[in-house]
């Protein structure tokens, strides 16, 4: 996959779909990458969407963090990466969990660069009651890599009850245990020190929250909080787990993409 500097850090992504077709971002977990949404790809084509997938900082190829991270940085690479390819916007923009929590705190920094939103378990940090979790996952990768917690870890966020195509499971566990330590560690202290609550007023764009009934990290009734501190969110919850794209990707397609065709 290609790789481009943008907000001085380089950064792998991918374009999928018709040149000229409805622009679309997909923002993926933490501990993913763009394979997350690899089983969605054909869908996106097939609805005339194009599609920018990227790796934030520190995951796949794109650029290791050493040090500390803020969402204010995430959002800056987003809008350099869109102005460095040339990426149509506004754009719609879709994420889950923490890729979901970015998606809306990218919305409230760059309004003028989002059309829709589709967020699936937004983690958006505020005192969620997973933040010494997170803090002590983070302590464990750098001291003693990321295999010792990939077990723990996915038993929350990708149920066994979902793990119904052993290969894709099989294939996101290595990718989870192949992400370099100390940027994922990055990532959940900045997730455990986020609080985008008091932004989620100034999202201007329509915007849908789903939430997942199995999820075992962010339950469906905080979900529901986020999407009533949105002016105007709609808010649905599903029978899926934390990461419903990766759980259940035929799911997303059914509630999210009807909503990108919204006027």
């Amino acid at each position: 996959m290609p790789l481009i500097e943008a907000n001085d850090i380089v950064l792998e992504y991918k374009l999928d779909g018709p040149e000229g077709g409805a622009p679309l971002v997909l923002l993926h977990e933490l501990g993913g990458s763009i394979e997350s949404w690899g089983a969605l790809i054909s869908n996106l084509q097939q609805a005339g969407h194009r599609v920018l997938r990227w790796n934030w900082r520190g995951t796949g190829a794109s650029e290791k963090i050493r040090g500390d991270l803020g969402v204010d940085t995430m959002c800056a690479d987003l809008a350099a990466l869109m102005e460095a390819l040339s990426f149509p916007h506004p754009a719609d923009v879709a994420g889950t969990a923490l890729g979901g929590g970015i998606a809306l705190a990218f919305a409230a920094r760059y309004p003028t660069k989002v059309r829709r939103l589709a967020v699936s378990s937004p983690a958006i940090g505020g005192m969620s009651g997973i933040e010494a979790m997170l803090r002590a996952r983070a302590d464990d990768v750098e001291q003693n890599g990321m295999r010792g917690e990939v077990d723990n870890s996915l038993s929350r966020s990708y149920p066994v009850k979902y793990r119904t195509n052993l290969e894709a499971f099989t294939a996101y566990r290595n990718r989870w245990v192949a992400n370099d330590p100390g940027s994922y560690a990055s990532h959940n202290r900045m997730l455990a020190g986020m609080d985008e609550r008091p932004n989620l007023a100034k999202i201007a764009s329509p915007t849908i929250v789903l939430a997942g009934r199995d999820d075992g990290l962010l339950v469906p009734t905080a979900m529901k909080e986020i999407a009533d501190s949105i002016p105007g969110a709609a808010f649905q919850e599903l029978p899926t787990g934390h990461f419903l794209p990766v759980n259940t990707p035929i799911l997303w397609a059914e509630a999210v993409l009807p909503w990108l065709d919204g006027a």
